[in-house]
């Protein structure tokens, strides 16, 4: 019984990263806090470590769709270069056409730049956010939605994921 129970809690760990804590909270999603932020994803889904570049991804087990954050140093680049930055890498992953960005702050004050990737269909499939720390660092977060079918669902997921975003 003792082998089992190990092997449940070793199999439960291996699917949270070793560099963040991670917390139930109960309704779902599950909180994870690294040395820099803090954001809240679905339960049960693989995190990832974080990347040297400061990339993290959640995604469902055996299911297509992820959420994606990403951290940057403090910087003064503006919204449009910032943009256009992060066109750049979006593009070369996967084409699509980009929205124009759209400015805006968080329910804590912080200030946002959003855009969407539309698919060849005109569905907003990848969608993006970067906010603006008061110490000039930035937090991207992004949501690739796997079909039109699963939108209001993924919505919901990237919803909770900006609305819970804080830095550390």
């Amino acid at each position: 019984m003792n082998n089992i129970m190990t092997l449940i809690a070793a199999v439960a760990l291996s699917q949270l990263p070793m560099d963040a804590k991670s917390l139930n909270l109960g309704d779902g999603y599950t909180r994870i806090e690294t040395a820099t932020y803090v954001i809240e994803v679905p339960t049960g889904w693989e995190v990832s470590e974080e990347t040297p570049w400061g990339q993290r991804k959640a995604h469902p087990k055996d299911a297509e769709g992820e959420l994606g954050v990403m951290t940057a140093p403090p910087g003064r680049q503006s919204w449009e270069q910032l943009y256009q930055t992060s066109l750049y890498f979006i593009l070369r992953e996967e084409k699509g056409k980009p929205t124009p960005y759209r400015l805006g702050k968080t329910s804590s004050g912080f200030e946002t730049a959003s855009f969407e990737v539309l698919d060849d269909t005109g569905f907003a499939a990848r969608r993006y956010i970067l906010i603006r720390g008061k110490d000039a660092r930035l937090l991207a977060l992004s949501v690739r939605v796997p079909s039109r079918n699963a939108d209001k669902e993924w919505s919901k997921h990237f919803e909770r994921l900006t609305a819970t975003a804080r830095f550390k």
